[in-house]
């Protein structure tokens, strides 16, 4: 892995059809449609997608999930810290963007419904509206038949970094392997790094498989540069059409 990596070259820059791996598609849910819905930042007019609420903004494929219920997960709670007992949220449902996640603060003020998504670093800390864990909801197809499918495109893994623009609504994933997918099968060249860059409706829109698959990872989440708090983020395997760099 080493040897390769050393002599991996830059991908040239431009779409591609792409196969990311349980963890891509856990940072994509996290950073693409996670932050930007934390409805704190509504009352800031930091978020863009307060606009979009009720309009399909993904492919009818597309479930996004914050449950902090979820068993065994690095993020999960049985209440949050204003008491309110943890249960799912679909934030996206088929392609819809149905609601965001709020405290008791944001959900009050905006009228917007409750979720128990209230959290503080500590005791000494304010709550805030957080993720807990967030991930897309697994589909039919098997991650062999979704790489299959692929006639020229990159299976990207190993996320190392993500960052949104919830206000413009952009986002950017970084990610140390890239292997390219020829005829349906992954072959030995990669490229390294690679960065995932574009309007997160676009490429939640350019979703057009999903995994049987599931897995959540484990994972600190800061508020800004503070605040952090344990989450996890994942699904299935995900076939879309990014643009790489």
């Amino acid at each position: 892995s080493a040897n390769r990596l050393l002599h991996a070259p830059n991908i040239t820059p431009g779409f591609y059809d792409v196969v990311g791996t349980p963890e891509i598609t856990g940072l994509i849910a996290h950073e693409a449609f996670g932050h930007g819905v934390e409805t704190d930042m509504y009352l800031k007019d930091r978020a863009r997608s307060r606009d979009f609420l009720g309009e399909m903004i993904a492919s009818p494929l597309v479930s996004i999930i914050d449950d902090p219920s979820l068993p065994a997960a690095y993020g999960s709670y049985f209440i949050d810290d204003e008491g309110k007992p943890a249960k799912p949220t679909y934030i996206i449902k088929d392609g819809r963007f149905v609601q965001g996640l709020t405290s008791a603060y944001s959900s009050a003020v905006l009228n917007l419904p409750a979720t128990a998504n209230g959290r503080r670093e500590s005791y000494a800390r304010k709550v805030y509206t957080r993720m807990s864990n967030t991930f897309f909801q697994p589909g039919t197809t098997s991650p062999d038949e979704i790489i299959a499918s692929v006639d020229n495109g990159i299976y990207l893994t190993k996320g190392m970094s993500g960052m949104e623009d919830p206000k413009g609504w952009g986002i950017q994933v970084i990610v140390l392997y890239g292997y390219e997918i020829k005829n349906g099968r992954i072959t030995e060249r990669v490229f390294s790094p690679l960065g995932i860059t574009g309007y997160v409706p676009d490429l939640l829109k350019n979703v057009s498989m999903v995994g049987s698959d599931f897995k959540v990872d484990v994972g600190m989440c800061g508020k800004g540069h503070k605040e952090y708090v344990p989450v996890s983020s994942g699904g299935p395997h995900i076939r879309t059409k990014v643009r790489l760099g």
